[in-house]
């Protein structure tokens, strides 16, 4: 690679460390705009053969030294941020020090802080796509470190010499990087960062369920967002009778000046019962479910309509508002909290509850139309369903408030414009219950879920927020929604190919979450618990197998067998002793002739004295004196030679 080229890619990857800035909001848009101006700027005078001075370098080293009471000035006021001012300094380093270039040679240095900028986009980074980034960035590092490590040995040496292939080695070394990193991941200790707890989405959006109150004053906006609010596990017994899922977690029962407010009710802590606290009172069939969910701004918890008892959370609070179960903030804003709960077909209150009408200036218009509805209905039940049906069929649903175009009243709702969202369609139906005298409020949460056939649960995600309709039929508040069933949140159809690829992507999402972002230090004292006690079982089982097999050592069988084995192999023992060698055999052959073979007389020797006093004899053992040499002295047993010389000594003794 050319020096141009080379020095090309260390700017590229400098740029790219910046990046992720631009999604996590650690700083402001406006310095990664001038950051990554400037760079390409530089980028673009070495790419044409000039020298990287986009700035006269003496002009640069001025900035800089102004630049360090404009730190404090950032610090103090502008970001008010000590993060935030540090980044921007080392955005500013990494624009003056390619100029600087021109002088010295800091080619290290300038690594260095690429690093701190890649440091900065990882710390604030919590969607899993980061891991692409690192992997890409990764890479490039290695690369430029090996480029370092080359011109730093030319120096030394004093001669140049050929760079050797980087690309290859890079891997390499990111393949065994990554591996360690994941061996060590489950055991470094878990430190909270006091800075830098990583970026939640903002709630900003009117959405129900997320805001405090639902102003008809101004229009209403509604912007999509996929981030995942809840995950609930259900037993396949429960999900026919429990979904579509409805997540409370607000209740507006008050109206002032066309806006609807939760009645505030102070805090007053649950005290639970071994671990479980009882918030209603069940009726009729009941299941349990696991709720997981990112605790919103307010912490707020929300939970399944029919939940009578939950666990799993310490402290309770009730309030700020009524009915509004709290929990205080987790340590981080990328922890999940689960909650086991108990849900109901229908649940009462704990105690007897004598709910007023709402407090909704009701018109002559609208009480008219409440009368035509509902006919000569006199039962609750009935004028909620009258109500909720027709609502349903008569009114148009508009999924964005927005595209009404201006500011509407739940008057103008019901009688004139006939078009809405969710809230719209619920206020209305509030409104003209309260024209029959018939209390009823209006429930904020999420509605629906995607079941994810994975990993067997159901998302819900911000988008999914919605609001219906709670009636008081007596003795317990009973569930209604006018919103038209086909367009309520999570009702559009999705086809089977991209069912299962949303399934296969939260599915990593989730264990993303669980297992990585939110991996914690109980999570390391429960792995090093079930490590312990896992050791513990496996030597208690060892244990238990060497006592069953020292009882069985001093059985009968056992020793009988022992016994058997000992005398099979004394009389293999013996029969191999027996068998004499084939020196041995020759020997005693020879022996018979007259030629007694000492201990120090060689096969060779003893068949030359038997020449000298038996030719004939000599002549017909000479073969097998020569096989015997080649079986002995050969570089590989054959034991067919020695049957062989066994068998012809055999003949000639017969």
């Amino acid at each position: 690679m050319t020096p141009r080229r080379r020095e090309i890619e260390t700017l590229l990857l400098t740029s790219f460390a910046a990046v992720p800035l631009y999604a996590t909001y650690a700083i402001g848009i406006m310095p990664l705009i001038i950051f990554h101006a400037v760079m390409a700027g530089i980028i673009l005078r070495v790419a044409m053969g000039k020298s990287p001075e986009l700035i006269p370098s003496s002009i640069m080293r001025q900035i800089a030294v102004l630049y360090v009471a404009f730190y404090l000035i950032d610090a103090a006021f502008l970001s008010r941020s000590a993060i935030a001012a540090s980044t921007h300094l080392v955005l500013f380093i990494a624009t003056y020090q390619p100029i600087e270039s021109a002088r010295v040679r800091n080619y290290a240095q300038r690594l260095l802080t690429t690093a701190l900028i890649f440091v900065a986009s990882i710390a604030t980074s919590t969607h899993i796509t980061i891991v692409l980034f690192v992997i890409a960035f990764g890479f490039l590092m290695f690369r430029q470190l090996m480029y370092v490590s080359h011109i730093e040995t030319v120096a030394a040496l004093g001669h140049e010499y050929a760079e050797p292939p980087s690309s290859r080695a890079a891997m390499f070394y990111l393949a065994g990087t990554a591996v360690v990193a994941t061996m060590l991941f489950p055991v470094i200790p878990r430190v909270r960062n006091p800075f830098v707890q990583g970026m939640a989405g903002a709630l900003a959006n009117s959405t129900t369920g997320l805001s405090d109150a639902i102003d008809f004053n101004r229009e209403r906006t509604i912007t999509p967002d996929p981030a995942v609010v809840a995950r609930v596990w259900m037993s396949p017994d429960a999900i026919p009778f429990f979904t579509p899922i409805r997540l409370r977690g607000a209740i507006y029962d008050r109206y002032w000046h066309n806006e609807w407010r939760q009645t505030a009710s102070g805090f007053r802590e649950l005290r639970p019962r071994k671990g479980t606290y009882q918030i209603a009172k069940p009726v009729g069939f009941h299941r349990t479910a696991r709720v997981q969910q990112h605790l919103m701004s307010n912490t707020r918890l929300y939970l399944p309509v029919g939940t009578y008892a939950l666990a799993g959370v310490q402290p309770l609070y009730e309030g700020p508002q009524s009915e509004a179960l709290t929990t205080p903030p987790l340590r981080r804003s990328t922890d999940m909290l689960t909650v086991d709960v108990a849900m109901a077909r229908e649940i009462e209150p704990l105690h007897p509850v004598e709910p007023a009408t709402m407090n909704y200036p009701v018109t002559p218009a609208v009480a008219a139309m409440a009368r035509e509805i509902v006919g000569q209905s006199t039962d609750p039940v009935a004028q909620a369903s009258k109500i909720e049906a027709y609502l349903s069929s008569r009114f148009q649903y508009v999924a964005n408030p927005a595209q009404i175009g201006h500011a509407m009243t739940v008057d103008q709702f019901l009688l004139k414009d006939h078009r809405g969202h969710c809230e719209y369609f619920a206020a209305g139906m509030v409104a003209l219950l309260t024209a029959l005298d018939v209390p009823a409020r209006i429930a904020g949460g999420f509605y629906g879920g995607q079941f994810n056939p994975l990993t067997g649960y159901f998302v819900i995600r911000r988008e999914d927020a919605h609001a219906w309709v709670e009636v008081w039929t007596g003795n317990r508040w009973t569930t209604f929604d006018p919103t038209p069933v086909a367009l309520r949140p999570g009702m559009s159809p999705t086809g089977f190919v991209r069912s299962y690829a949303n399934a296969i992507g939260e599915s990593i999402t989730y264990y993303w979450d669980r297992y990585v972002l939110t991996f914690g230090l109980t999570d390391q004292i429960n792995m090093l618990t079930n490590t312990i006690a896992s050791a513990r079982e496996a030597m208690q089982k060892a244990r238990v197998k060497l006592s069953q097999q020292a009882a069985a050592m001093k059985s009968p069988q056992f020793i009988g067998l022992v016994l058997l084995v000992a005398a099979a192999g004394a009389l293999l023992i013996s029969v191999n002793s027996r068998r004499r060698p084939v020196f041995d055999l020759l020997a005693a052959h020879l022996r018979t002739l007259g030629i007694d073979v000492g201990p120090a007389m060689t096969m060779e020797e003893a068949l030359a004295q038997l020449r000298a006093m038996h030719p004939e004899a000599a002549n017909t053992l000479a073969p097998l004196v020569a096989l015997y040499e080649e079986e002995r002295f050969g570089a590989k047993a054959d034991a067919r030679r020695r049957r062989e010389i066994r068998q012809r000594l055999a003949e000639l003794r017969a």
